[in-house]
This record gives C-alpha cells, structure tokens and sequence, in this order.
C-alpha cells in the first residue's frame, strides 16, 4: 500500500491535498498571485533560466510553471511520488527524487521527460548535486546518504546517518560542506571531497528545511516544533532561536539579507532579517505552504501550497 510522503517523515498528512484556495487577502507592499494545480504541489525549483518545476506528489508528475504569466506550460511523468527536484547549472538537465519508486530520475528540460533513472538502497527525498556537478548526493527514508556518479548513476557510497528519514540538506557556497538534517533531532556535516562525516550536533526538536547564510559561516534549521534554530558554523555553537511556529521550508534572499520561512501549519511565510535575527514581515498564503524557491534576480518566490496552488510571490 502507497504510504504518504508526510508519515514517512513524521510530518501531518496530507490531507489537505484535495482542497483549493484562491488567495488570501490583499498584503501591503506584497504582490501573490495564486494559480490553481491541484494534487498536492510539494517541492519547487527554478533554474538559472528561470523555469520553474513543481513537484506533484498525488500524480507522480512535474508541473512546468512560466513565472510571468504565471501559467503552467507543460507537465510530465516522472516516478512514484515525487519529492525534490534539483537543476543543473546550465539547466539542460534536471533530477528528481521519486520517494516510493526508490528511484532518481533523470529529467531531459529541452524534451521535458525523464528520461531514464537511477535506483537507490531506499526511499529517496531530498537530491543536491556535489562540486563539479559530477555526483549526487540523495538523502534517503532510511537515514541513509548515498553518494551517486551524476552520469552513469552508479553508486559510489552510502553513509548511514542513522535510521530514520533525512530531510533537510544544505551546501556551502563552494560545495565543499554538505549539511544534512534527520526528522530524529541531529544534523550531520559532510566532506564533499572525501565524503566522509566530519562533525555532527543534535538539534532536538523535529528538524525540516536547512539553508545555509551567506559567507558560509551561518546555517539556518526550521524546526516544525515552532523554531528556527542559529548556528555558528565556526565555532559549532547555537547561537540563536527564533521563533517560528511550525516553521518548514526556507528560501534565502539573493543577497542573503533575508531568509524566508514557510509555516505550514498556520499558512503563512515569515520573513526574517538575517542580521537582527527578527521576523520583520508575515506574508498571509493560507492552505499549507511547503517548499519555496527565488527566481535568480531575487525579485520574486515561486510557492508549491499543498492545497492544491503554485503563489507568484513579488
């Protein structure tokens, strides 16, 4: 029996992915344009062109957003329940994380397709690509962290983490640091080069998205138990905790002033200054946000709401 992706990771069901909303009302100084989808948007990404893919895990597709319309232009198959989705560089191929397929695949972005997969020792959920782009680092239901050769998808190492799903990852600027969270409370650090643990602290709490700040010397964890939690990467020391109930997806400013929250319980974004460590601004969405991304000028967040809409946030 298919299993939901949110009791995998010990997060509320998905029950809401039946439902549409229109909007919330109006927001000074805001501009949120919702557009209907349906079955269940979850996770976003946009390439350095500026497409958007949403995932949509009720029909195992991805939905392909122009964002100045907005409109959806084109969707497509991929695998079993898909999860996260992660652009190239040069945005000619794109890799999805098929959770219940245990599968990666592969996405042609000129033909939109995916065009063959990579199978993995579990159920895949969250997928960055490694410095050079030559490997892909998936992180799995099982705790697992399997380290894949981005071109031939032949497995060249799995790193157990412990034993329950790994949902949040995070790269330094130069790749060289991979952060990794688990729904039990700890987060790990990863050399890219050797992939081998480097250090690792515990968190508490029920971990989700993981950003790091700019300059590399911060990392950002939403804890859906109402926080976001500070940590000086120099010294490994938490230095602050910011409340944010149910905080769960975040999407950092282009020029890393701001880091943007998604409360999926309470359906709203916060936006915090990185500097005061304040949230400045709640921007009302309604429904249950999940995950968001930055268009590359940072003028603009394209948000999957699981109630069944992609938002146009300028």
């Amino acid at each position: 029996m298919r299993a939901h992706i949110c009791s995998l990771l010990s997060l509320v069901a998905l029950g809401a992915c039946g439902q549409t909303i229109s909007g919330p009302p109006g927001h000074p100084g805001v501009a949120l344009t919702p557009f209907a989808l349906g079955n269940g948007p979850w996770n976003v990404a946009i390439s350095q062109r500026g497409v958007a893919y949403v995932t949509r895990v009720a029909t195992d597709s991805i939905a392909v957003v122009d964002i100045a319309s907005p409109r959806v232009t084109a969707s497509f198959k991929v695998g079993n329940g898909p999860y996260d989705v992660a652009f190239s560089a040069a945005g000619s191929s794109a890799y999805v994380t098929n959770l219940y397929d245990r599968t990666v695949g592969v996405i042609n972005t000129l033909t939109q397709a995916q065009v063959t997969t990579f199978p993995v020792p579990g159920g895949a959920v969250r997928v960055v690509l490694g410095p050079g782009e030559t490997k892909l680092y998936v992180t799995l239901d099982n705790g697992g962290l399997t380290v894949l050769n981005s071109t031939s998808g032949a497995v060249e190492t799995t790193i157990q983490l412990g034993t329950v799903a790994l949902n949040g990852v995070a790269l330094t600027s130069d790749r060289s640091r991979l952060y990794v969270s688990s729904v039990g409370g700890t987060v790990t650090e990863i050399n890219t080069a050797s992939d081998i643990v480097v250090r690792s602290f515990t968190a508490g709490g029920t971990p989700q998205d993981l950003v790091v700040g700019h300059g590399d010397s911060t990392l950002y964890l939403a804890d859906e138990g109402g926080w976001v939690a500070v940590w000086n990467l120099k010294t490994w020391t938490r230095t602050d905790s910011i409340p944010v109930p149910a905080a769960f997806g975040f999407a950092l400013t282009q020029d890393g002033a701001q880091l943007w929250v998604t409360q999926t319980g309470i359906g709203q974004i916060a936006v915090i200054d990185c500097v005061s460590g304040a949230v400045v601004e709640t921007i009302p969405v309604l429904g249950r946000p999940r995950h968001l991304a930055m268009t590359p000028d940072g003028r603009t967040a394209v948000l999957a709401n699981e109630a069944g809409v992609v938002q146009i946030i300028r």
